[in-house]
């Protein structure tokens, strides 16, 4: 396999970053930046985090009802910047249980949310498609399965920061679509 001298390795602190930035929908923050033009900087990621927390569960027992939640997730890809453009691509993996007081118990199967994104300047046009699957199970006490809980959404978007704010302003949204489907059985 030959190697291109122009394509540079990175540590994962970047990708973090850049990830962070996508996440929290300020893609101003994340622009391909001062890369020498013929360079392509390649930046793999592999981020893991566990979070606990109590919630309900989302639309399938009583709202009242509150467990406690944790939830680990694991974020996989790369970002690849070239002097006009960054591209992410990546998955995140969650491995999701929550326990309730009366020893009932939700865990996940296929969990999971693959990104799409890309940043271009000038302009700071980024085009972004998130697509996520996420399959649990409700279990009774003694471990039996009594129930199902699945969610489908895609996100897709088109966001030109005219006026290099990095927050959508009016009209800076030319494209959105977002399904989501929720069923419980």
């Amino acid at each position: 396999m030959r190697t291109n001298p122009n394509i540079r390795r990175s540590t994962g602190a970047t990708a973090l970053t850049l990830l962070t930035a996508l996440l929290t929908a300020a893609p101003a923050a994340a622009a391909p930046g001062d890369i020498d033009t013929g360079t392509a900087l390649v930046d793999d990621f592999d981020i893991s985090r566990t979070d606990t927390f109590t919630a309900p569960l989302e639309g399938c027992l009583p709202a009242d009802l509150l467990g406690t939640a944790t939830v680990t997730e694991r974020s996989v890809g790369r970002f690849v910047r070239t002097p006009g453009a960054m591209v992410l691509k990546g998955t995140n993996f969650f491995d999701f249980r929550m326990t309730f007081a009366d020893g009932r118990y939700v865990t996940s199967g296929v969990d999971e949310e693959r990104i799409k994104a890309v940043f271009t300047d000038p302009g700071r046009t980024t085009v972004a498609k998130i697509e996520s699957r996420d399959e649990r199970t409700i279990h009774a006490p003694d471990g039996t399965p009594i129930g199902t809980l699945s969610i489908q959404e895609t996100y897709d978007v088109v966001f030109t920061d005219a006026n290099g704010n990095g927050e959508p302003d009016p009209g800076e949204i030319t494209t959105e679509h977002h399904r989501f489907t929720l069923t419980c059985g």
